[in-house]
């Protein structure tokens, strides 16, 4: 069991620093390995629930275990002491988002709201309406025109800060 999670992670690794990137805490209260390391705890606690699940897909569980784990954390005032599972989480970046216009884009996601974050982050790793709804237990149709309305958004905001 511990290799199959350990697997699972691997192949996941980008998608759940992805997550930490958009929604770590900015505050001072925490980095985005500790968030990293908290989403992992998670991910392990549910996992014997998860696997015993074979109707719930591992893309939907992950993502749904690493936005509540964000957000939760986000709203967790003190800070949680950890002891570094592996120093290159804290250093690492996907090879695909050292572009300009990507930097630019996290700058602007992070002025949205946790729920306009999360469903942006969904849409952008590429997943339909169906899956965005699963995830996040909103309707399919409530999850088209929040994106819509987003796009307006960071249309808007990065209009204002040209």
């Amino acid at each position: 069991m511990k290799e199959k999670f350990q697997k699972l992670i691997s192949e996941n690794r980008f998608l759940i620093l992805r997550i930490c990137r958009l929604h770590y805490i900015q505050n001072g209260k925490g980095t985005m390995e500790d968030l990293y390391q908290e989403i992992v705890l998670n991910l392990w606690k549910g996992y014997p629930k998860f696997i015993s699940n074979p109707q719930c897909k591992p893309s939907t569980w992950l993502y749904r275990v690493a936005l509540n784990t964000s957000l939760f954390q986000k709203r967790n005032e003190q800070k949680i002491a950890y002891t570094p599972l592996n120093n290159e989480i804290a250093n690492s970046t996907d090879t695909g988002e050292s572009d300009l216009l990507i930097e630019c884009l996290y700058k602007l996601i992070k002025k949205l709201n946790e729920e306009e974050r999360s469903i942006i982050t969904l849409y952008l790793e590429d997943l339909s309406h169906q899956e965005i709804a699963e995830i996040l237990g909103i309707s399919v149709s409530n999850v088209g025109t929040k994106i819509h309305r987003i796009k307006l958004k960071l249309k808007k905001i990065n209009e204002r800060e040209k």
